[in-house]
């Protein structure tokens, strides 16, 4: 390629990359909505309106299945899948009573400063990892009636 093109664009600079961005932008949005009609505004509405009424339900449902992938039997071939190494996985295996970094704990532990509030944390974590533990112990009971319920029938 030669430099003596005359008709070779300009180099590209941020700021170049910009207005043509901005202008871009402005020009395809305002031509857009000036060509509009009143059901194309309705339909707006009503795609807007019902992706924010139907959007909690959608993540409470994928949180659900998420919480079911989390909760599933571990394959030894998937030992380094987010569900073997999170942290449901870990109370589980017996190592989640460290949910939090108990560095803060061991801080000045000897001038009794600070002795209540340090108790008060371990009773917190205490009581978060029995909620959690009796929660997973809860799931894996439903789980077991629908087994039993299907072995019985």
């Amino acid at each position: 390629m030669s430099d003596d093109n005359p008709n070779a664009p300009p180099p590209l600079t941020p700021s170049l990359m910009l207005s043509r961005l901005t202008t871009r932008l402005t020009t395809n949005l305002s031509n857009t909505f000036a060509n509009f009609r009143t059901t194309d505004y309705i339909r707006l509405i009503a795609v807007l309106g019902g992706y924010l009424l139907l959007r909690p339900y959608l993540q409470k449902l994928g949180a659900k299945l998420q919480e079911r992938d989390h909760a599933r039997a571990i394959d030894e071939n998937e030992e380094d899948s987010m569900a073997a190494t999170g942290a449901k996985a870990r109370i589980i295996a017996g190592e989640g009573h460290d949910l939090e970094s108990d560095d803060e704990d061991n801080n000045d532990a000897g001038d009794g400063w600070g002795q209540k509030q340090r108790a008060r944390k371990r009773l917190e974590k205490a009581r978060k990892k029995k909620e959690i533990e009796d929660r997973i112990k809860a799931e894996e009971d439903e789980e077991d009636k629908d087994i039993q319920e299907f072995l019985h029938d």
